[in-house]
């Protein structure tokens, strides 16, 4: 399955343009995940300049490299960053952008990634995988990949009952996630981005602080939520 996933992305999700920073709604998504990413490392007790220089990150599905990027200009050593993606054309990228980190085109279950980390990142990725089992595993050695005491921040688009999906793409319940974390303490921010159509109305309309404030109230917001797992 894995090499469907890549050839997915390769050939169908990275030609398109609808994730692109100048629509609204992407906007938001990005400046939220950058705020999920820095709240976790805050819950870590690591949002701290004295410490975040000295801890290791890893991003799993880490694409053009944006939230280890994030996670630096927080404070972190670009040299204990690393992230690994399927796509080689994103490493290739991410690269490009940020040489002194560590990327990895491959398979995190096989590819000699390192370790262990204070924080690994694993955002937007099991909903592109339809098999249970391989789910099970990517979470599986995020947890043996950190270290004691550490979190796994983990994001994705939820659904409160049982999703039939496609060839694809299929969305967990908050079930099957908290089964996958096997009773690890978890601290969720649940409901937590904004209903695209609503972002490309309303920041046009009113701008992107009164589209945040409707974001953080929540009425209107999607089942897209957040997780901090720790180990």
């Amino acid at each position: 399955q894995l090499a469907a996933i890549r050839d997915y992305y390769e050939c169908t999700f990275l030609k398109s343009t609808a994730w692109s920073l100048l629509h609204p709604h992407a906007l938001m998504y990005m400046r939220q995940r950058q705020r999920r990413i820095r709240d976790g490392l805050a819950t870590l007790d690591l949002a701290d300049p004295a410490k975040i220089g000295e801890i290791d990150v890893l991003d799993v599905g880490c694409g053009p490299g944006g939230n280890l990027a994030w996670v630096a200009e927080l404070g972190a050593d670009p040299k204990r960053c690393v992230g690994i993606d399927l796509v080689p054309s994103r490493i290739e990228g991410a690269r490009s952008r940020n040489s002194n980190m560590r990327w990895i085109a491959g398979d995190l279950l096989t590819a000699d990634i390192g370790g262990e980390f204070d924080y690994i990142m694993l955002l937007a990725v099991l909903t592109s995988i339809t098999d249970d089992g391989l789910k099970k595993a990517l979470i599986a050695r995020c947890f043996e990949l950190l270290k004691p005491g550490g979190g796994l921040l983990f994001y994705d688009l939820m659904c409160r009952r049982p999703h039939p999906g496609n060839d694809h793409y299929k969305m967990l319940t908050y079930e099957e996630a908290e089964g996958y974390f096997g009773g690890r303490e978890t601290r969720w921010w649940r409901r937590d981005y904004l209903r695209a159509d609503r972002a490309k109305r309303w920041v046009p309309k009113y701008g992107l602080p009164v589209a945040e404030l409707a974001q953080a109230i929540g009425w209107w917001n999607i089942e897209a939520s957040f997780a901090l797992v720790r180990k």
